[in-house]
């Protein structure tokens, strides 16, 4: 699975110097790295709804808006894409930790701490998935759980959707699956089962999916989904 992390600083050595360090990094990794750079964090806010990225290495001070308004405003949306705040000073940590800030790294940023932060962030990521069976018109069908990105009920069956955009028509009840407790996966209504991997945000009444998808949640399970929402990304 491809893994893209976004650059934003105004400092075009510094981004040449962070491009360096992820391809470094990357080097020896059994997946592709796609990065994006962006020269301020007004146009990461442009390009980011179309363009969307898993990680992002953030500047806080930026001209205009700084990396930390940039934060804040994700947050306020209801977006926890994981941030990596990159700073010369110290004096921001405390405030970074309104925005669940997944690390900080002072400059000049020191290529064993970045290594650790990514290595730690990939293997939360890349946690084995649950291996499943299940029933469909055609006969048993095997499937890894990491390339669900919801379960959408109708009726006693179930349609699972995948991550290639195909849909297999499940002759299992979308009951079945909530017993199964998969894990990084959560139900915001009765009718959906959601992979937390590909939520990019989480508004009061619905879900938005990287793909564009948008899931109904309940008012009732808003905290609960949310809370597992930060916890899935921003816990060690």
């Amino acid at each position: 699975m491809p893994l893209t992390i976004a650059i934003c600083d105004d400092n075009e050595n510094q981004i040449k110097e962070m491009r360096r360090l992820l391809a470094e990094w990357s080097a020896d990794k059994p997946f592709a790295l796609d990065i994006d750079e962006y020269i301020s964090a007004e146009s990461f806010l442009f390009s980011y709804p179309d363009k969307p990225c898993d990680l992002i290495l953030l500047d806080i001070e930026m001209d205009r808006l700084n990396g930390m308004e940039l934060a804040k405003r994700l947050r306020s949306n209801g977006d926890m894409l994981p941030i990596v705040f990159i700073t010369g000073y110290s004096d921001y940590i405390a405030e970074g930790y309104d925005v669940e800030a997944l690390h900080y790294l002072l400059k000049p940023v020191a290529k064993e701490k970045l290594f650790a932060v990514l290595d730690k962030y990939v293997e939360k990521r890349s946690v084995k998935a649950d291996e499943l069976i299940f029933e469909t018109a055609n006969g048993a069908t095997h499937i890894s759980a990491d390339r669900i990105t919801y379960i959408e009920a109708f009726g006693r069956k179930t349609a699972v959707h995948l991550s290639d955009d195909r849909i297999i028509d499940c002759m299992v009840s979308i009951s079945r699956f909530s017993a199964m407790r998969l894990n990084g996966f959560v139900s915001p209504h009765r009718s959906y089962i959601v992979n937390l991997r590909f939520v990019r945000s989480i508004g009061k009444t619905e879900i938005a999916l990287d793909n564009g998808t948008i899931i109904p949640l309940s008012r009732r399970l808003y905290k609960d989904v949310n809370e597992k929402f930060i916890q899935f990304y921003t816990k060690g």
